[in-house]
């Protein structure tokens, strides 16, 4: 998580996908601070893990050919 880091007034939220190792890829949001209201960082990382194990389920595993995305 990045609050306010690397720009004033937005907050950073990422998670690395673990089909590699070490992690090449990664998904991340950013989000205006003054739309964080009580609870909305929690949502925030509960979606990033579901849409998380959704690409890991999908994409190919280590040791296999890069995705092609790369």
């Amino acid at each position: 998580m990045d609050r306010e880091e690397g720009v004033p007034g937005i907050a950073g939220f990422g998670l690395p996908l673990r089909y590699d190792t070490p992690a090449m890829d990664a998904i991340s949001c950013s989000v205006p601070t003054a739309r964080l209201a009580e609870g909305r960082e929690q949502r925030i990382v509960a979606v990033l893990r579901e849409i998380r194990d959704r690409i890991e389920a999908a994409a190919p595993r280590a040791g296999g050919a890069a995705p092609q995305w790369r």
